[in-house]
């Protein structure tokens, strides 16, 4: 995958250099990196490019002639979620998520709260990008994503393990409520919906609880990362 910018660039030289296969600057770009950063990529290949080779590469004017092409860890199936469900901690579940940053802002969020797995459906969703990439400031390569082609299929194999299926929904009990505290240590899949839509009504029936955060102003929403960032900070210990 290449991913382009300073910032993205940088944030993967800092936090996640193994990544990198490759680098691409112009002759002037290279300026803008430290001293200890020119350290860390001493021993990654470096390839200089001119702007017209930037926008054939990077497929936008908005490069910054700075480019980086990054190992990205495969997105795994129902298959392998089977394989590793005794070892995935808590889980989040992104009902049809369609911008491709607020996938790369939950990774990010997840990451901060300390959970590592995130299952997507395989059909109608944003997935992993140079967009989402550079949303989670690199975050998103210490996630572990799933995508499966039913997540009802995906919900019922962790309900199979004790898990409880939490569920984001307008008409859900207030979050803060203390009837959900016992909640707080035990294996919780939190399932965020699309932005427009919300949770899909089947997605809806397969939840445990259906929670939702309260309104106190006149917005009647939250992004869905400020939402999961919420949620998370409540059932999670």
């Amino acid at each position: 995958m290449i991913i382009y910018g300073v910032n993205p660039v940088l944030d993967c030289i800092n936090l996640y250099s193994e990544k990198i296969v490759k680098l691409y600057v112009s002759k002037r770009s290279i300026n803008k990196f430290s001293k200890k950063q020119l350290g860390i990529i001493k021993d990654i290949s470096i390839e200089y490019l001119s702007d017209r080779e930037f926008e054939n590469l990077s497929k936008t004017n908005n490069h910054q002639s700075v480019a980086a092409e990054i190992k990205v860890n495969p997105i795994m199936g129902l298959s392998e979620l089977k394989q590793n469900i005794n070892d995935l901690g808590k889980v989040v579940i992104l009902d049809h998520i369609q911008d491709p940053q607020n996938i790369g802002a939950i990774a990010r969020t997840a990451v901060f709260f300390g959970v590592s797995t995130i299952i997507l459906p395989s059909n109608r969703t944003a997935s992993v990008s140079p967009g989402s990439v550079k949303s989670s400031s690199g975050s998103i390569f210490s996630v572990n994503f799933y995508q499966v082609s039913n997540l009802g299929n995906a919900i019922n194999e962790l309900k199979g393990k004790d898990y409880w299926i939490l569920g984001a929904h307008l008409d859900g009990d207030d979050y803060k409520d203390a009837k959900y505290d016992k909640f707080i240590d035990e294996k919780i899949a939190i399932v965020m919906g699309s932005e427009e839509k919300g949770l899909s009504p089947l997605i809806s029936k397969n939840c445990d609880i259906l929670v939702r955060i309260k309104r106190k102003g006149l917005t009647n929403s939250l992004n869905v990362n400020v939402a999961t960032a919420i949620l998370l900070s409540r059932f999670l210990s």
